[in-house]
């Protein structure tokens, strides 16, 4: 992948700016490591084929209309990456500033693994830091659009930091057209006894999106994330989550639609380093067509990290012969004293459930889509707020149909 190497990553793509050092340090790592391949384990089932075939533009393009939503809530933005700071109308108790250099210069991704995101810190052109200040009546929502003709590659960099105590739900709506790519990187810390709702819901297009996002869970914190994906010509995501101090907890709730032409791949862990933490995860993929998704679960309880509480389970639904859905459960335990629990199931719509409902005069497409979303819909009934959860509610059913 060299010729991707230079077109991604040469010195005509890096920004001479105050990161200069910064960047060029990331333009090593990666050109050292090299991108992913079919040998890199966690990146097997992913096409980057699909990305080397691409041609980037930095032409012009138009800005992506912002969705319509249903609930209040203050909305930031991103058009085709970016964000018009001079539009920007935060709600009280919410800061948005520049990323400092303090946090880049610590950023360590490892080998090729982490390539993605060695290039994000070499090509990042707006590194923004959101900060919640003070608890938060409505959700923010961060929308992330991409136009029809949308070509580029784009590197957005965020940092989000919840104050001590503080409550707050954000909301990352992500719709992408064109043929571009989406190469994000999040980090998120949660300080002692803060919580955060965080939603995701993302599809659409022949955009590519990758996304590495790192959450640290402090003492006492709560993370909680709902992920409602219809589906995309190629989506990536690693989500790790820390929980750093006793107390912690991570959840995580995820939902993947996917249809010919589409390939999602879903790569989780929850990393229990002290005792006296809990965790839960659970993840549900749907296949059609030929569709394909991917998703890979890992809980890791640290020795020493005694009195820790797990539970991971994913199911899985294939919808025609051609789909493909590899799911891949991890326990991996290194403490004693820990209440520990995975599993996995894959199957089809039930034959005897799809003859009730025809028999009771109801067309097989409708009787499909219930039993689709019948099962689907689990992981979103702990969404809060609830006019948040009866949007992914609504956005799923009109997915289904």
């Amino acid at each position: 992948m060299s010729a991707l190497l230079d077109r991604l990553a040469g010195e005509q793509h890096l920004p001479a700016d105050d990161f200069s050092d910064i960047r060029r340090r990331a333009q090593a790592a990666l050109m050292q490591h090299g991108f992913p391949d079919l040998k890199t384990e966690d990146w097997k089932y992913t096409p980057l084929k699909l990305i080397e075939k691409r041609e980037f533009s930095t032409d012009e393009t138009t800005a992506a209309a912002l969705p319509e939503l249903p609930f209040q809530a203050q909305v930031l933005h991103f058009a085709n990456g970016r964000l018009d700071l001079d539009t920007c109308d935060l709600p009280a108790g919410v800061r948005l500033e520049p990323i400092g250099r303090e946090s880049l210069e610590r950023a360590e991704y490892g080998d090729r693994a982490g390539a993605f995101a060695w290039l994000n810190l070499a090509r990042f052109e707006q590194g923004l830091r959101l900060v919640f200040e003070s608890d938060q009546e409505h959700p923010l929502v961060l929308a992330l659009t991409t136009s029809e003709n949308f070509a580029a590659d784009v590197h957005p960099r965020l940092e989000v930091e919840v104050a001590e105590g503080v409550s707050a739900t954000l909301v990352d709506l992500q719709h992408n057209a064109g043929a571009g790519l989406v190469n994000r990187v999040v980090d998120i810390d949660l300080a002692r006894g803060a919580r955060l709702n965080h939603v995701i819901r993302r599809g659409g297009g022949d955009c590519a999106w990758i996304e590495r996002a790192v959450v640290n869970v402090h003492d006492d914190a709560d993370y909680r994330v709902h992920v409602l994906d219809c589906g995309g010509r190629l989506t990536r995501q690693d989500l790790r989550v820390h929980l750093l101090a006793e107390g912690a907890s991570g959840e995580i709730d995820g939902i993947g639609l996917v249809d010919t032409r589409q390939h999602i791949d879903y790569h989780t862990a929850i990393e229990h380093t002290v005792g006296h933490t809990k965790s839960r995860e659970s993840f549900r993929l749907l296949g059609d067509g030929s569709g394909v998704g991917v998703f890979n679960g890992r809980i890791h309880i640290h020795k020493g990290a005694d009195d820790s509480h797990s539970d991971l389970n994913t199911a899985n639904l294939l919808l025609s012969e051609n789909a493909r859905i590899n799911t891949k459960p991890e326990l991996e335990i290194y403490a004693e004293e820990v209440t520990a629990s995975h599993g996995a199931t894959i199957g089809q719509l039930d034959d005897d459930a799809m003859f009730y409902l025809r028999s009771r005069g109801i067309p097989a497409d409708e009787a499909g889509a219930l039993l689709k979303y019948g099962f689907a819909a689990a992981p979103l009934e702990g969404t809060e707020p609830v006019e948040v959860k009866e949007w992914l509610q609504a956005e799923l059913k009109q997915a289904l149909v």
